[in-house]
């Protein structure tokens, strides 16, 4: 027979949970991230102001360029070049705070605790931000360099070997 007074019953008891602590790895993973994407602010930032070489005066290469050897980029092309790189300067800036900001809705979402789940987690979005980062930056500066190859063959073909 079923006991007919229901506060009488002994509640289900649940295993304590461990209390969730961070991972001493984890944490310096998100740190060094932190740092990389500081870094990529300064680099996309310092890039991104060449767009005031776009819009503003620049020189025609084929006046640089004795007449005997004509320029290899013709102006235009060298300002589609700083152009391109503009923009990879500012999808890196927007890739990087849009990395920064699901790195702090993750932390928020986890109650600030950076565990080994929360750091596999973490791990695939920062990987994927990272790559994209490093792709657009290596661009940007291989479009500068073609863009200076334009000015100054010499200068920007060291610069073009560089990257």
């Amino acid at each position: 027979m079923a006991d007919p007074n229901p506060a009488t019953k002994t509640p289900l008891l649940r295993p304590p949970l461990e209390p969730r602590v961070s991972d001493a790895k984890v944490t310096q993973s998100v740190k060094a991230f932190e740092t990389f994407i500081s870094f990529i602010f300064s680099i996309s930032i310092f890039g991104a102001s060449a767009f005031a070489v776009v819009v503003g005066g620049m020189t025609d290469p084929s006046d640089l360029w004795p007449a005997d050897n004509p320029p290899t980029f013709t102006l235009r092309t060298a300002r589609t070049f700083i152009a391109i790189a503009w923009l990879c300067f500012i999808l890196s800036l927007a890739v990087a705070a849009y990395a920064s900001s699901a790195l702090t809705m993750m932390r928020q979402r986890a109650g600030g605790v950076e565990d080994r789940e929360w750091g596999r987690r973490w791990e695939v979005i920062g990987l994927v931000a990272s790559a994209v980062l490093y792709l657009l930056l290596v661009a940007a500066f291989l479009f500068l360099s073609l863009a200076m190859v334009a000015l100054v063959w010499l200068k920007g073909f060291v610069l073009w070997n560089v990257c």
